[in-house]
């Protein structure tokens, strides 16, 4: 299971966003693995998401982009939002 690329690809997108948002708003080593889990989690939210709604706007395989990386960034502004 967790050498499919629907793991794979999803894992990746969504720890490059969470290093995108590290960079752009995290101050510390904490915060880099804040953003990296609540990204994974966001971005899985968001693929069940997009499963569930079928919702189809661009899909790489079965990765939902669009879904997932929405959810993701919210997830992790919300986390920033929560930290403050």
């Amino acid at each position: 299971m967790f050498s499919s690329p629907l793991f794979l690809l999803a894992s990746a997108l969504a720890s490059s966003w969470a290093a995108l948002f590290h960079l752009l708003f995290g101050k510390d080593l904490i915060d880099l693995i804040m953003y990296w889990f609540i990204g994974l989690l966001g971005f899985a939210v968001g693929q069940i998401m997009g499963d569930a709604l079928r919702l189809n706007w661009f899909i790489m395989g079965q990765v939902h982009v669009v879904e997932g990386t929405l959810v993701c960034w919210i997830a992790m502004f919300v986390a920033r939002w929560l930290k403050l």
